[in-house]
């Protein structure tokens, strides 16, 4: 399956990627993150990846992540994408990849393609792809990284986010298969956050794609969500999202991309 609503932008400034006072941070889409200069370090479920010039790290959704010891004037090109049928193999896209040659001159076509407006979606997507296999091939020996005894438990909780948006706690601890107190004290030790937060948060970020995808009502969501009324819901949406239930239906989902350098990083 082809990616879907790609959006491109850049980070010019080592403050923009620190700047924020909540730690580590998720969201539903895909971020592809490649250092054209300036070094850093991304911190995915609070294990530490240093991206130096010319390597990639692929962020897949509903992972924490954050930034430390990051360049004071880096150029970082981040892509962020929706990819559905690929979310249950998120596991195995673990660690930075080195950008050679040939996976340069790929992602050149694709940041040039979706620079040309006359160009469709569909084949900006393409070429998206064409970057994806070349820099994260999905190999034998990956597949094997997304066993669930091999799987952490934030990975576990995730998983049963992504599954059952609006699942209840007892039912995500039954899964996990320990107690809800001792699911509570151990995802905040090993994620960096509450459970609560971040059910909340990922119930929030699922709802812009009931909104945006199935053509739900906000009402008919914001049940979906589990929330007792609509204002409640566009409250939390709002707080979480930046924006109204509204305004995230109408708000035209796919950017340009600001202009960077195409000379490959030595």
């Amino acid at each position: 399956m082809l990616p879907d609503q790609v959006l491109l932008f850049t980070r010019r400034l080592g403050s923009e990627l620190l700047s924020t006072s909540t730690g580590s941070a998720f969201h539903q889409r895909w971020v592809l993150i490649v250092a054209l200069s300036g070094e850093g370090t991304v911190e995915l479920d609070r294990v530490p990846t240093r991206l130096k010039p010319g390597s990639a790290l692929l962020v897949p959704p509903l992972h924490l992540h954050g930034y430390e010891d990051v360049a004071r004037h880096p150029l970082w090109l981040f892509v962020t994408f929706e990819w559905p049928a690929h979310t249950a193999l998120a596991e195995a896209w673990h660690g930075a990849r080195i950008v050679d040659g040939v996976s340069w001159n790929r992602l050149c076509e694709f940041v040039k393609t979706a620079c040309d407006r006359k160009v469709e979606g569909d084949v900006v997507a393409a070429h998206l792809l064409v970057v994806l296999r070349r820099l994260f091939p999905l190999t034998s020996s990956s597949r094997s990284k997304i066993n669930r005894d091999q799987r952490g438990l934030v990975a576990s909780v995730r998983e049963a986010a992504l599954t059952d948006p609006g699942g209840k706690l007892r039912a995500i601890a039954a899964r996990v298969g320990i107690s809800e107190s001792h699911l509570r004290a151990r995802f905040r030790t090993e994620a960096g956050i509450s459970l609560g937060r971040y059910l909340r948060e990922a119930r929030l970020r699922q709802s812009l794609t009931w909104l945006r995808e199935e053509g739900l009502s906000v009402k008919e969501v914001a049940e979906r969500a589990c929330y007792p009324d609509i204002y409640s819901f566009s409250h939390a949406f709002r707080r979480t999202l930046g924006l109204s239930p509204t305004e995230a239906r109408r708000r035209e989902p796919i950017l340009k991309p600001t202009r960077f350098r195409t000379s490959r990083p030595k």
